[in-house]
C-alpha cells in the first residue's frame, strides 16, 4: 500500500540519518539515546516502551487524519535531530575536557591539555550547543550542565588523586616543608582545574560577555570549600607552627615566648623580612582555598597570643617606674597629649602609665598594621576600621589588667617599690566587672598565702599596712579595700598578740643605735612609728574627712560599685584603720597600758612617742578610758624630778674614780620603788609609781646585795624627808642594771636585769681571797632567798656570756680565762646585740609556773581546768581550754596559749594530766 511504503521509507531514512554516518564521534554512554523509536510524548533516550505499539494506518477517505500523522512525524524528527546533535556535542566536549592524571613530579607538572590552538571550530560549536541548548537546539529534551559536570569531575579528581598526596606531606617533620609541599600540590591542581574551566569561560565570554564571571566565582567557591573542609584540619598543626614562627618576629616578640628578658625588638630588616614571608604565605593560602574560616581562627588565636606575649614580655614583674620599657617607637618619653590620643577612649586617664601607653602604641603601629595587611588579603572587601583598632587596644588593656590582678599580692608585698604596677592597674581597672574580679582574685591569694598559722602576726600586719597604702593608691574611694580587708581583719582579731604588735610598733624606734633606719620587715612594726612621727603620711585622724570640699579641683563622683553606706575618704589613715579593725576598745586600751608601762619602766627620756600615741588614742576614745595612762606618764615625769632631788640630797652619786658600774631604773607602786644594782661602787636610781593606776606588777622579792640595801635605805630616808606621809616598797624583780665584770684576761660589760646582777654578785670573793669563786644552786637559793627558777635562768645567762661555767651538775664557777675557742666565741658575742637574750631570759623566768604571782594565779585557774575536764568534756585540746577560760573568767584569762601550755606541761610532769593525741585529760587516781 502507498501509505505503508511511505512509512517504511521514512523510518529507514531516520535510521540512516542516525547510524549511517561512520565519521561521527559516538556520544558518551550517559547521554546515548535508545535505539528504539520514541513514542509520541516520550523523550529521546528514555526507557523502552512496555509493549509493541501498532501505529494506525492512514485512510484515503480520512484526509484530516493523514495530515495530523504527517505533522506529528515531522515534530518527532526535529526532536530526534536536536537530541542527537546535543549528544554528539556532549561526547566531544567531555572527551576533550576530561582531567588528566595528577602529575607525580610537582616541580615540573608539564604542559596543560588540551591546548586552545588545538581545538577546531567543531569543538567551539559543540561547546556552544551545550552552553545554550535552548536557543541552539530548541527541540532537545534531555540535557546536562557542563559546568556541573566539570565541578563533579574536579571534586572526584581532587579526592582520589590530590588529597592522598597532601596527607602524605602531613607526616613530614618540618612544618615549613608540610605547608610548602601542600601549597605546591594545590596550586598544580588549581592549574589543571581552572584550565578546562577557562576554555568554557572563553566561549561564554564570546557568546554572552559578562555571563562567565558568576559561573567562575561559584566554581572557585565550591572548589575552595572542598579543599578547606578536607585539607585544613590535617594541615592546621603545621600551619599554626609556621605562623607562630613568623608573627612574633614581625611584632618584635620572641618566638619561644621567653618573657624573662623583657625586651621588645624594634622594627628592622629581620621583622620586615618576616612580614613579607607572612604576607606571601597568606596570599598563597588564599589562592589555593586555605584562607577560610579555620585559617582565620588560627590567625586570631596566634594574634591574641602575641598580644598576651607582649603584655608578659614587656610588663610582667616590672613594677617600679624606672623599670618601664621604652615605647613602641623606641622613645621612653612622650608628651601628655600624644599619650592620651594613643589610648582607647574607655581608659583615658589624666596621667596614663608608661606601660599602658607603650602597649597601645605597639597595638596601633605594629599589631593593627599586620592585622590590616593579612585581613585585606583574606578578604579584599574587609577593612580594619578605627573602631577595630580601639577594640584591639581595649583587649590589650584587659590582658594587662589580668596580669596585674594576678600579680597584685606580690605588688602589695613590695610596696612602696611597686608604684609603677599600681599605676598600670589604676589605668586599666575601669569597669565594675574588672574591679570585682580584682577583689575576688586578691582575696583568694590573701587567704592562701597569708591567712594561715604559718604566717606571723607581724607579717600579717605589715601586709595589711601595705594593702592600705596600695589600695588607697589604686582606689582613693576605699571601696576595693573594704571588700578585701574584712577576712584579714577577722583573722587578726583571732590572734592574741595583734594588739601588742600594733602598740609595740607605735612605740618602737625607727632607727638603730647608729641612727640608721631599721627599714621594713624588722622585728617590730616600725612603719607605725614612722607614720606617727610624720603626720603628713596619714597618722592624723581627720574628723571631717568624709565631707565634700567645694574647693577640691580633683573631686570625682562616687564609684558606681560603692555600697549604700559608702562615705568618701581622702587619706589612707593607716593607724586609724588598724585601730578600728580590732573592735573592742577596752582590749586595746588595756594592752596599751601594759606596753606603755613596760616602756616607761625600762627606758628613760622624754617619752615623746608614748605621748603621741596617747594623744592619738585620746582623740579616738576620749580622755576617760585613758586616765590611768595619763597618771602613769605623770608618775614617770614626777619620778625623774624626785629621783634627782633625792640623789643630790643623799649624795648617792659616786665620784668618777669610784664608778665601775652604773645601775638602771627601779620602781614601784604608790610608795614603792625599785632598785638597780652594780658591782663594787654601785649607783642607784629609782622610779616611784602610783600603786592604783599601774598594771599589776610582780612583787616577788629576794635578798639584794648589802651595798644595794644600804643605798636603798639612804634613798628611803631621802624620800621620807620629801614626802613624810608615804613609804617606799621596793620591787627588786623589775629593775635593770649595767654590770661591769673584770676577769684576768678581759672585761665584760652587760645590761641585765637586777636578779641576774644579784646572782653574779654572789660569785665575787673578798678582796684578799684570790681563789676562784664557786657556788651551787642550793647555795644561791639559801643565800639570796630567790626562786630556784630565776637562779637557774640567771646562771644559764652568765654561762652563755662566758662569765661562768658549770664544773659539775648544779655547781658553777667563775671563768677567769678563756681558751682560744671560747675567746673567739666571746668576741662574736661582744659584736652581737644582747637585747634579745635579755628579753628571752626574762620571758623564760616569767613563764615558770612557780614564779610569784603567775604561779598563784595559775593554781586558781587550775580549779577551772579541772572542772571543765570533769563536767564538760573528758579531754580537750589546748585551744579549747584557752577559749573556755576566757569565757568563764570575768576579768579575762591574762595568759597566752604558750604560757598555758607551759603550765599544763608541768601538770603532765606532776602526773595530774595526760596528753594524748593533742588533747589533755585528767589522770584517774
Amino acid at each position: 500500500m502507498p501509505g505503508q511504503e511511505d512509512l517504511t521509507t521514512r523510518r529507514q531514512r531516520v535510521f540512516n540519518s542516525v547510524f549511517g554516518q561512520g565519521d561521527t564521534s559516538q556520544p558518551t554512554p550517559v547521554a546515548t539515546p535508545s535505539g528504539q523509536w520514541a513514542t509520541p510524548g516520550q523523550a529521546w533516550g528514555g526507557p523502552k516502551p512496555s509493549g509493541h505499539v501498532n501505529l494506525p494506518e492512514p485512510s484515503l477517505s480520512n484526509v484530516r487524519g493523514s495530515e495530523s500523522v504527517r505533522s506529528h512525524s515531522l515534530s518527532e524528527s526535529s526532536h530526534v535531530r536536536d537530541q542527537v546533535r546535543w549528544d554528539r556535542a556532549w561526547h566531544l566536549v567531555t572527551h576533550t575536557l576530561i582531567i588528566p592524571d595528577f602529575p607525580k613530579n610537582l616541580s615540573s607538572p608539564g604542559e596543560l591539555k588540551p591546548q586552545r590552538n588545538s581545538l577546531d571550530g567543531a569543538f567551539d560549536q559543540a561547546l556552544e550547543d551545550l552552553l545554550y541548548p535552548r536557543t541552539r537546539l530548541p527541540f532537545v529534551t534531555h540535557t546536562e550542565d557542563i559546568i556541573v559536570w566539570h565541578t563533579q569531575q574536579v571534586r572526584s579528581h581532587f579526592l582520589h588523586q590530590v588529597l592522598p598526596i597532601i596527607l602524605d606531606f602531613k607526616d613530614r617533620p618540618v612544618p615549613e616543608d608540610v605547608i610548602r609541599g601542600s601549597i605546591l600540590a594545590l596550586e598544580t591542581a588549581h592549574r589543571q582545574y581552572l584550565h578546562g574551566l577557562a576554555i568554557i569561560k572563553e566561549q561564554m565570554d564570546i557568546s554572552a560577555p559578562g555571563s562567565a564571571m558568576p559561573v567562575l566565582t561559584k566554581f572557585r567557591r565550591d572548589l575552595h570549600a572542598v579543599i578547606n573542609n578536607s585539607v585544613m584540619e590535617p594541615l592546621s598543626v603545621a600551619l599554626k607552627r609556621v605562623l607562630q614562627n613568623f608573627i612574633p618576629m614581625v611584632l618584635g616578640l620572641s618566638a619561644e615566648n621567653d618573657h624573662e628578658n623583657h625586651v621588645i625588638q624594634t622594627e628592622g630588616p629581620r621583622s620586615e623580612e618576616a612580614r613579607q614571608e607572612t604576607l606571601a604565605l597568606v596570599e598563597s593560602l588564599k589562592n589555593v582555598g586555605l584562607a577560610g574560616e579555620q585559617f582565620q581562627i588560627i590567625f586570631a588565636e596566634i594574634m591574641n597570643n602575641a598580644m598576651v606575649g607582649y603584655v608578659y614580655t614587656g610588663c610582667e614583674g616590672l613594677w617600679s617606674p624606672e623599670n618601664e620599657q621604652p615605647d613602641a617607637l623606641g622613645s621612653s618619653t612622650m608628651d601628655t597629649e600624644r599619650r592620651q590620643s594613643i589610648l582607647p577612649r574607655t581608659v583615658h586617664h589624666s596621667s596614663p602609665s608608661q606601660c599602658t601607653t607603650n602597649l597601645c602604641e605597639w597595638i596601633e603601629n605594629r599589631y593593627s598594621k599586620l592585622a590590616v595587611q593579612v585581613l585585606s588579603i583574606v578578604d579584599k572587601k574587609a577593612q580594619v576600621t578605627w573602631a577595630d583598632k580601639e577594640k584591639y587596644k581595649e583587649m590589650s588593656i584587659g590582658h594587662l589588667a589580668e596580669l596585674r590582678i594576678n600579680e597584685l599580692f606580690g605588688i602589695v608585698s613590695k610596696w612602696p617599690h611597686s608604684s609603677g604596677a599600681l599605676h598600670d592597674l589604676r589605668t586599666a581597672i575601669t569597669t565594675p566587672q574588672r574591679r570585682l574580679h580584682l577583689t575576688e582574685v586578691f582575696s583568694e591569694a590573701l587567704s592562701d598565702k597569708l591567712l594561715h598559722p604559718g604566717a606571723s602576726t607581724l607579717q600579717i600586719l605589715q601586709t595589711y599596712i601595705a594593702m592600705i597604702w596600695s589600695f588607697h593608691s589604686l582606689d582613693h574611694s576605699k571601696v576595693l579595700l573594704d571588700r578585701v580587708a574584712y577576712p584579714l581583719q577577722l583573722y587578726l582579731c583571732s590572734r592574741e598578740d595583734t594588739v601588742r604588735c600594733i602598740i609595740t610598733g607605735l612605740l618602737s624606734d625607727t632607727s638603730d643605735a647608729e641612727g640608721k633606719p631599721l627599714g621594713r620587715w624588722g622585728e617590730k612594726l616600725t612603719e607605725l612609728a614612722e607614720l606617727l612621727n610624720n603626720s603628713s603620711k596619714g597618722g592624723e585622724v581627720r574628723a571631717n574627712d568624709e565631707e565634700l570640699d567645694w574647693h577640691d579641683m580633683e573631686w570625682v563622683p562616687d564609684p558606681v560599685d560603692a555600697g549604700s553606706g559608702y562615705k568618701r575618704s581622702k587619706n589612707a589613715d593607716i593607724i586609724g584603720t588598724l585601730i578600728g579593725a580590732l573592735g573592742a576598745q577596752d582590749v586595746f586600751i588595756k594592752e596599751f597600758q601594759n606596753v606603755m608601762g613596760d616602756n616607761l619602766l625600762k627606758n628613760d627620756g622624754g617619752f615623746e612617742r608614748e605621748i603621741k600615741v596617747l594623744e592619738l588614742l585620746k582623740s579616738r576614745y576620749g580622755d576617760g578610758p585613758l586616765q590611768a595612762c595619763e597618771v602613769m606618764l605623770k608618775d614617770i615625769q614626777d619620778s625623774g624630778r624626785v629621783n634627782s632631788v633625792i640623789r643630790r640630797n643623799q649624795k648617792l652619786d659616786p665620784s668618777a674614780q669610784e664608778v665601775s658600774a652604773a645601775s638602771t631604773t627601779p620602781f614601784l607602786v604608790d610608795e614603792l620603788a625599785m632598785s638597780a644594782e652594780g658591782l663594787f661602787k654601785p649607783s642607784l636610781h629609782a622610779k616611784v609609781l602610783s600603786r592604783l593606776f599601774w598594771p599589776q606588777l610582780q612583787e616577788e622579792s629576794y635578798r639584794v646585795p648589802s651595798d644595794i640595801a644600804d643605798l636603798q635605805k639612804r634613798y628611803e630616808d631621802g624620800f621620807t624627808s620629801l614626802k613624810t606621809s608615804r613609804k617606799l616598797t621596793w620591787l627588786h624583780i623589775l629593775g635593770q642594771a649595767t654590770v661591769e665584770l673584770e676577769f684576768e684576761d678581759r672585761t665584760l660589760v652587760e645590761e641585765v636585769h637586777t636578779w641576774q646582777a644579784t646572782v653574779i654578785w654572789a660569785f665575787q670573793n673578798d678582796a684578799n681571797d684570790n681563789s676562784v669563786a664557786e657556788r651551787s644552786v642550793e647555795d644561791l637559793v639559801q643565800e639570796l632567798e630567790m626562786d630556784e627558777n630565776l637562779i637557774r635562768s640567771a646562771l644559764k645567762f652568765w654561762v652563755n656570756k662566758l662569765a661562768l661555767h658549770e664544773i659539775s651538775p648544779g655547781r658553777f664557777a667563775v671563768l677567769e680565762t678563756l681558751n682560744k675557742e671560747d675567746r673567739a666565741r666571746s668576741n662574736a658575742q661582744a659584736a652581737a646585740s644582747t637585747a634579745a637574750v635579755n628579753d628571752e631570759s626574762m620571758d623564760e623566768a616569767n613563764l615558770m609556773p612557780n614564779n610569784g604571782v603567775m604561779a598563784e594565779k595559775m593554781q586558781m585557774y587550775w580549779q577551772f581546768i579541772q572542772g571543765m575536764l570533769k563536767n564538760s568534756s573528758s579531754q580537750m585540746p589546748l585551744q579549747q581550754i584557752a577559749m573556755m577560760l576566757k569565757m568563764l573568767i570575768a576579768d579575762g584569762f591574762p595568759y597566752n596559749n604558750e604560757e598555758l601550755q607551759e603550765f599544763l606541761s608541768t601538770k603532765v610532769a606532776e602526773g595530774e594530766l595526760e596528753l594524748s593525741g593533742g588533747k589533755y585529760k585528767l589522770l584517774r587516781k
